[in-house]
């Protein structure tokens, strides 16, 4: 994969590397692009919401969300005290594996039953078996 670059410019770092800074939980690029983004549409939402009826309450409301980004510790971006985007991520890991043992578990588990049913037919037709024959030295 080291081959295939990135989007953009021909200079753009190979997409392993994108993925390795994207996987560090203290920071990267993916985060500093989500930060400008997020910058970008609420500045957009800001400019253009006035033109609308009712669109002073948008505006006031997206210049709050950029206000309260830029003097919160962690910001609006995933970071600071826990990176919840890494952590809805590893959620989704370990949920993976939960669903995946109990869909081993469920397999083991109708194949005992498989197994017992068998069994229980084989000894009832065994004892249905003896039954007849003892019944048939009585008469």
């Amino acid at each position: 994969m080291s081959g295939i670059n990135g989007i953009g410019s021909p200079n753009s770092p190979p997409i392993s590397q994108d993925l390795a800074q994207t996987a560090n939980p203290n920071g990267g690029r993916f985060r500093q692009v989500l930060s400008k983004v997020a910058d970008g549409g609420l500045a957009a939402v800001a400019a253009v919401a006035p033109i609308f009826p009712g669109g002073q309450l948008v505006s006031m409301a997206a210049n709050g969300l950029r206000e309260l980004k830029a003097t919160s510790p962690g910001g609006l971006t995933p970071g600071g005290q826990g990176d919840q985007l890494d952590r809805m991520f590893d959620m989704q890991k370990q949920s993976q594996v939960f669903n995946l043992q109990y869909l081993q578990l469920q397999t083991e588990m109708q194949a005992d039953n498989r197994r017992f049913s068998t069994l229980s037919n084989l000894m009832k037709v065994r004892h249905d078996t003896a039954k007849a024959a003892i019944n048939n030295m009585h008469a």
